[in-house]
């Protein structure tokens, strides 16, 4: 006779102040399909660390006397997850191979920043910034420091699961750390809080550390957050995580964030203001990667960047004074602000329309997005083919938009004399020229 495998026990926990919300109720009674293998706990009182410690308690005294546990979790009694949640973040932590897993939770106001933070070396009181919606909806549904160039991840507690180890598990706790200091830039006096959330997250990925007294015996943890399952935490309203809202594109309140950007690594730059779409930038951003590219139109320089980030060079070519476009105006102090900002300043040079015969015939691409009537769009594609190394391609933006004929027109041209469509993103087209440099379209 077969043995039937074991099933999973896990130990759900609810720290609260005797206020529970109807969906967070129905969150703790439905975690599971077979809640059979959940033993619940309620912990309410006053103390929020002591909560949560004493749910921590609970478990490993449990452990302690021989019974088993595989995953410890924790509810908060505002947050409401849909059902089965907790057999979704168990799979995506055995998917992962993580240890911990935090759900994201949007903080309970109308910006959109979430409770999850990036840890800020040698600053615990400050992290390098609280990720936004708008931030998290760049990342996988599921990531880890993997998807932030490596920063460290501070978790929220509002929906946790952790894969339970004894022998690492009686060396964590949560704390809550205040001071007060002194702001000299503002010359008054401010509180400071480590909250527990970020407290206990530092604590595991100290775990199996060198120093660490567990280093050699247990290996280092493997710590993610997770938007896959649908939760709202509940406040004045409902504030979910089931797509990207908020006033804030990034967290502005941070002090560790200089330059004000979004800390996703390649994230779509959404506070430049410009017609550029996700998937347009996306597009743009394969086709600019290690390449040498010549742009007819910059505007803000929400194209610019896209390119840039993974360019060899850009050349922005622009009267930086918003003609042909909806809102006319001198762009050059934005333009200028917004690429040193997103630290591609050293590979943008910007040029004036009327130096084109300065520059070197050695583009791989010209991305050509200036005014967009027939004439000027064939203009720029002369000047453009000109200026390009050979095999470089034409890629035009507003390609089959109603509104702007002219581009359509032009690379319709351009196909009739021997050129070839070669892709089409959107509204963006990737045009190889014809063989032969045209003095007109």
């Amino acid at each position: 006779m077969i043995d039937e495998p074991q099933k999973r026990q896990i130990v759900l926990g609810m720290p609260g102040y005797g206020n529970q919300t109807a969906a967070a109720g129905y969150g703790l009674w439905n975690a599971c399909r077979d809640m059979t293998t959940v033993d619940v706990r309620y912990q309410a009182g006053s103390l929020l660390a002591c909560n949560f410690n004493t749910l921590l308690c609970y478990t490993l005294t449990k452990v302690h006397r021989g019974e088993r546990v595989d995953y410890w979790a924790m509810l908060h009694d505002d947050v409401g997850p849909e059902a089965y949640w907790l057999d979704v973040a168990i799979e995506e932590m055995e998917a992962n191979d993580l240890d911990a897993l935090g759900v994201v939770v949007p903080i309970k106001d109308q910006h959109g920043t979430t409770s999850i933070a990036l840890h800020h070396d040698g600053d615990n009181w400050n992290p390098e910034c609280r990720l936004t919606m708008r931030d998290v909806y760049e990342l996988p549904e599921t990531f880890t420091s993997d998807d932030l160039a490596g920063q460290k991840i501070l978790l929220n507690t509002g929906c946790l699961v952790v894969k339970w180890n004894q022998e690492w598990c009686r060396t964590v706790h949560f704390t809550i750390n205040d001071r007060i200091v002194f702001d000299i830039p503002q010359n008054r006096y401010r509180p400071e809080v480590e909250s527990e959330d970020w407290f206990f997250s530092r604590l595991l990925y100290e775990i199996g550390m060198p120093g660490h007294p567990l280093e050699g015996i247990v290996k280092p943890l493997r710590i993610g957050a997770t938007r896959k399952i649908a939760i709202n935490h509940q406040g004045v309203t409902n504030f979910t995580n089931t797509h990207p809202w908020g006033t804030d594109v990034f967290d502005h309140e941070c002090p560790q964030r200089k330059r004000r950007v979004s800390p996703v690594p390649g994230a779509f730059p959404a506070d430049i203001h410009g017609w550029l779409t996700r998937g347009e930038a996306k597009a743009l951003e394969n086709l600019a990667r290690g390449k040498r590219v010549l742009e007819i139109g910059s505007y803000c320089g929400l194209s610019t960047i896209v390119m840039a980030r993974v360019a060899y060079s850009v050349t922005a070519c622009d009267y930086f004074d918003g003609r042909a476009t909806p809102e006319p105006r001198d762009t050059r102090a934005d333009f200028d602000r917004n690429i040193e900002r997103y630290g591609v300043a050293d590979r943008v040079q910007a040029v004036h329309p009327d130096s084109f015969n300065d520059l070197s015939p050695d583009y791989d691409v010209a991305f050509i997005d200036g005014a967009h009537d027939y004439d000027s769009v064939a203009a720029d594609a002369i000047k453009a083919m000109n200026l390009l190394a050979p095999g470089g391609l034409l890629v035009f933006h507003d390609y089959k938009c109603q509104s702007h004929p002219g581009i359509e027109r032009v690379i319709d041209d351009l196909l009739l004399d021997g050129g070839e469509l070669i892709s089409t993103t959107e509204t963006v087209a990737v045009v190889k020229p014809p063989a032969r440099i045209l003095q007109e379209v």
